[in-house]
């Protein structure tokens, strides 16, 4: 009785890092079917609530951390807008 509780124990133990493995594989797969190529930038707080700014470029892969909101429009405009 025993062992067919630990036997049962262990398939599901199994099964479930099967399912979490395979979830694990579709989200990778749905993530970079559906990744945006444009600019990406958010607001970010530091661990002293100070506001920066970060960007990334998947087109290129670069980023980029600056201080302030107006910092950040002049990075989009310079390397974006001025690049003719």
């Amino acid at each position: 009785m025993m062992k067919t509780s630990i036997l049962s124990t262990q398939k599901t133990k199994i099964s479930l890092f099967l399912f979490e493995s395979f979830k694990a594989i579709i989200e990778k797969l749905i993530q970079a079917l559906t990744r945006s190529h444009e600019l990406q930038v958010w607001r970010k707080k530091d661990r002293n609530g100070n506001a920066y700014w970060q960007a990334f470029d998947p087109k290129t892969r670069r980023s980029t951390t600056l201080s302030s909101e107006a910092e950040m429009r002049i990075w989009i405009e310079q390397r974006y807008y001025n690049s003719d």
